[in-house]
């Protein structure tokens, strides 16, 4: 008896236990990248809505300064979206304490990438235009 479980232990390992093993550790992996995404999918969405509630923040500003004519905000409505907008509202806008210049220069200080697409909306103007809010890829 002492001599076959001394020649099972020299054989090594069968290819069940060897299937059973990679399965297992394939389990696991599988495990780990949906995790994984479910992470950066995560980040990219907080990271995407902290962007808009920065445009957001900006376009208050832009309303409740007291330099801002009804003119001031006739222009925002009326201007190219967004690098037209945006150039009225980016001195209400810090990106780690620098003031971006356009919305390319906007997505390099935030580390969005450049296919970002950014609608910063309309302001309303107690008229015909009602106020829309900023989206960053669709992130409202």
């Amino acid at each position: 008896m002492n001599r076959n479980l001394r020649a099972r232990a020299n054989r090594g390992f069968t290819i069940i236990e060897l299937v059973v093993v990679v399965t297992v550790i394939g389990l696991l992996a599988a495990l780990a990248v949906g995790a994984y995404n479910k992470v950066v999918n995560d980040a990219k969405t907080t990271k995407a809505l902290a962007l808009v509630n920065t445009l957001a923040t900006a376009k208050s500003l832009f309303v409740g300064d007291p330099r801002t004519t009804s003119a001031n905000i006739a222009a925002f409505n009326t201007a190219a979206e967004p690098d037209g907008k945006f150039a009225l509202i980016n001195q209400y806008v810090r990106i780690n304490g620098a003031i971006p210049t356009n919305t390319a220069d906007l997505l390099a200080k935030s580390g969005m990438p450049a296919a970002v697409a950014i609608v910063i909306g309309t302001v309303d103007d107690g008229g015909t235009t009602p106020d829309v809010a900023p989206t960053v890829n669709g992130y409202p």
